[in-house]
């Protein structure tokens, strides 16, 4: 999901995001994050910066936030805050380039939830990919993503399971009618969950945000 251009992909149709879920070392080999500081620090080395979407990104407007609380879709496809009590620490991060030939302005998020449990984590994708399944068209007050769907994608090395959703904002914050295509990714391996968006860019958004999975799990 996702929710709001400026603010880049905030949520699936409305949110972008990356989530980060580790919890003692188990047969993967993560190293243990049981506090809120571990999880901070762990958010703040595996969310992506400008420079790790290539030249010519810059922070977004605004850059960071942390305590970011994870977003669902309700019964009305809504976006609607989540269930927070697993999250040990939440960071996220937005970058975006200008293209002066075309105009075009791509946007850029990855979000790090690290959670309690592998279980959480497990949960967060498949809530995830069902509300993409079950959602064609997101809410968000005044801004609206349609044609929301599902892509089916190999699932890169690395990872046990990965989701793809795929849609555009057709009206944003304003109210005014856009066409903004969008693809957000969402990657797990054991107890690691990663999430990015990518939007604006219909030729790029989907190798992008799937390349972008991979460069945060290197930095697990």
């Amino acid at each position: 999901m996702l929710v709001g251009v400026a603010a880049v992909v905030a949520v699936a149709a409305a949110a972008a995001v990356a989530v980060v879920v580790l919890r003692g070392r188990g047969d993967d080999g993560l190293a243990g994050v049981d506090t809120p500081a571990e999880a901070r620090k762990l958010a703040a080395r595996v969310a992506l910066k400008p420079s790790d979407w290539g030249a010519g990104f810059r922070p977004g407007s605004p850059y960071e936030a942390d305590g970011v609380v994870p977003q669902v879709a309700d019964d009305d496809c809504g976006i609607a805050a989540g269930p927070d009590d697993d999250v040990l620490a939440a960071l996220l991060r937005d970058s975006q380039r200008e293209y002066s030939g075309t105009g075009e302005t791509v946007f850029a998020r990855s979000v790090v939830f690290v959670l309690k449990s592998a279980r959480s984590a497990e949960a967060n994708i498949a809530r995830r990919q069902s509300d993409t399944q079950r959602c064609r068209t997101l809410y968000s007050g005044k801004q609206r993503w349609q044609d929301v769907h599902e892509v089916k994608m190999a699932t890169p090395e690395g990872f046990d399971e990965m989701t793809v959703e795929e849609g555009r904002l057709a009206v944003d914050a304003t109210g005014r009618s856009v066409d903004e295509p969008y693809t957000q990714a969402t990657g797990r391996k054991g107890q690691l969950v990663l999430r990015t968006s990518v939007i604006g860019s219909p030729q790029q958004n989907r190798s992008a945000a799937v390349a972008a999975l991979s460069r945060m799990l290197d930095r697990v």
